[in-house]
């Protein structure tokens, strides 16, 4: 039984392999990985359960797996491991996700046995695709001794799809073109370290960019492995190109001025997808606290290159340049906030978080007005102390990009459990301030976020589910969440209203 894209409400997932081949020569080891995936029916409508199939494909295109019988009510949340499906050990495919009502869903990799990492575990997370293309951009890639990156490519159709992929450093070198087929249903997973996999000498590559093009419908994710840490974002599409793009959650932050050591900070990868054609780009940070600018830069991108903005080192800049991210002046770091990006050209990019003395990572796509929504939902979030100390927790950060104020009393969140009942709901005076137009909010289920801590206090310490907020028609809000256990983390973008 094979079910094609083109059904109704269809989610497409990629999902990683269960056991990544050794790393090579100096990259990092990833480890072993398992993938989960977590569904929230974003139905609001009483009798508006999700009917939920979830089909499994193995790399060479056959059905190993049909889950049937899955429900979930309006609102509600369930988490699907792969690990406890029949498919057995070191299984590696893709997966379609087919559904009576609109979904959202999150993909996350847990990886363990990793050698860099003292708890030998880091994670990931990415967006489950609901929209394939017949183009895919992946801008943020590495290669290097310190740090690796894995690209898979999902074919969405049932015949075989062939198809190329275009390597570029950072300064938009062309570095050659990787041709392949992937079998109807099938994943294909390219590793940068493996010569087999890309059309360089993978010696010679440190980051840069790719691009997949096929005449059938694709879905990809990506991968970056550290020593000790990883992060993964979904491919990015032509519907996710423009001239404006927004950051919602960004970072620069130090244990204590004087230590040298960070605790939070932000990358934007940025890649320029014209072909011909220099961009002209303004970056504008805007604190979260004031909602003041603090840091407005302007730069170039050349065509079909990429740069990175890092907050702690720079990336392809001084690092001074971000001193001025600071409340409390000096250049001290102790800012956070959001981004917008203004290009000439059509942009798409990634923002990479590190949480430094963690050392953990996660990642997100930079999205555009055409992202935004009065209504958004964020399917995984947590609270869970189970009386040895926190265990996993979450935060929503939201950015209004709407061209008026959203005031307090008219933006609602709701913290829903797995069935889709209300557990808090934060709205008017339980929030600090109103979003006003550029504006961010973060709501943290540990440490308040923007909020006193204790505003949590009423979900208790065995949280888990989802977010649904809402503000008036017409608003434009965009957002991502963060999951953050104590020896890893990761990051995915919200979901708007289908």
């Amino acid at each position: 039984m094979r079910k094609a894209f083109t059904a109704i409400a269809v989610v497409l997932v990629v999902l990683m392999s269960a056991s990544f081949v050794a790393a090579q020569g100096t990259y990092p080891h990833p480890g072993t990985s398992v993938t989960n995936v977590v569904a929230m029916n974003l139905a609001t409508g009483t009798g508006e359960d999700a009917g939920v199939v979830v089909e499994y494909y193995d790399t060479g295109g056959q059905l190993d797996y049909l889950h049937e019988n899955i429900v979930i009510p309006p609102l509600g949340v369930q988490e699907i491991k792969t690990q406890d499906e029949p498919l057995g050990d070191a299984w590696q495919g893709s997966a379609v996700m087919q559904s009576d009502q609109p979904l959202g869903v999150i993909v996350s990799i847990k990886n363990t046995a990793v050698s860099g990492d003292s708890d030998g575990m880091t994670q990931g997370a990415y967006n489950g695709t609901v929209a394939p293309a017949n183009t895919l951009y992946f801008p943020s890639l590495y290669g290097f001794q310190y740090i690796v990156s894995r690209i898979t490519v999902q074919n969405t159709e049932d015949t075989p799809a062939d198809i190329e992929m275009a390597y570029y450093n950072r300064d938009g070198d062309y570095l050659g073109m990787q041709p392949a087929t992937l079998p109807a249903f099938s994943q294909r997973t390219f590793y940068l370290g493996d010569a087999d996999d890309v059309p360089y000498d993978p010696a010679t590559f440190v980051d840069g960019s790719a691009i997949v093009t096929s005449d059938h419908l694709l879905a990809g994710a990506a991968v970056t492995t550290w020593g000790d840490r990883s992060a993964a974002y979904q491919a990015l599409t032509p519907a996710n190109r423009d001239f404006t793009l927004y950051a919602p959650s960004h970072y620069r932050y130090m244990v204590t001025p004087a230590s040298g050591q960070w605790t939070l900070f932000s990358a934007l990868n940025l890649m320029n997808t014209s072909e011909t054609e220099t961009a002209n780009v303004t970056a504008t940070y805007v604190s979260r606290a004031t909602g003041e600018v603090a840091l407005v830069k302007e730069f170039t991108i050349d065509r079909l290159s990429a740069v990175g903005l890092n907050t702690k080192n720079g990336g392809d800049f001084p690092a001074s340049d971000f001193a001025a991210l600071s409340y409390a002046g000096g250049g001290i770091a102790d800012w956070d906030g959001s981004v917008q990006i203004e290009s000439d050209q059509e942009l798409v990019g990634v923002c990479n978080t590190g949480w430094d003395t963690a050392r953990y990572n996660g990642a997100y796509e930079l999205v555009s007005l055409g992202s935004a929504s009065n209504e958004l939902f964020f399917p995984a979030q947590y609270r869970l102390d189970w009386g040895t100390g926190w265990a996993q927790w979450s935060a929503v950060n939201l950015m209004n990009v709407g061209g008026s104020t959203i005031l307090a009393e008219d933006l609602v969140v709701e913290y829903l459990d797995p069935a889709g009942n209300t557990v808090l709901t934060l709205t008017g005076t339980d929030l600090p301030f109103d979003l006003a137009s550029g504006g961010a909010l973060g709501l943290n289920t540990r440490n308040g976020g923007d909020l006193e801590a204790s505003a949590f206090t009423p979900m208790g310490f065995s949280y888990q589910g989802g977010v649904h907020v809402t503000a008036p028609a017409g608003s434009q809000l965009i957002g991502v969440a963060n999951i953050v256990y104590p020896n890893r983390s990761s990051v995915y973008n919200a979901i708007q209203k289908p």
